[in-house]
């Protein structure tokens, strides 16, 4: 049986592999944003290497998902800010 830390480290390395879709990483109540983040931002690189590929006509008949990726990771950024907001953090990344 994998660790917590183990499943975030694969997911990491191949999302598609762990997740049908990036929305269900933001969904996913086991992972803490920074993690969720993590997995939907190289899941974002994975489908922009493949759009590339894809746009070179070196595809493998996989889907890119970059817009699904792009916009899981505006979802889960807002749900933390509201995370945020309702608990009175500020957040460092808002800081001037």
């Amino acid at each position: 049986m994998a660790t917590h830390q183990e499943h975030v480290e694969s997911a990491i390395s191949d999302p598609t592999r762990h997740y049908a879709r990036p929305m269900d990483v933001v969904h996913d109540a086991e992972l803490a944003p920074g993690e969720k983040r993590r997995i939907l931002e190289s899941w974002k690189k994975d489908a922009e290497l493949l759009s590339t590929a894809q746009a070179e006509n070196m595809s493998g008949g996989e889907r890119p998902q970059l817009q699904e990726a792009s916009l899981a990771l505006e979802a889960l950024e807002k749900e933390t800010r509201a995370l945020d907001t309702d608990t009175g953090l500020e957040r460092l990344s808002d800081r001037g």
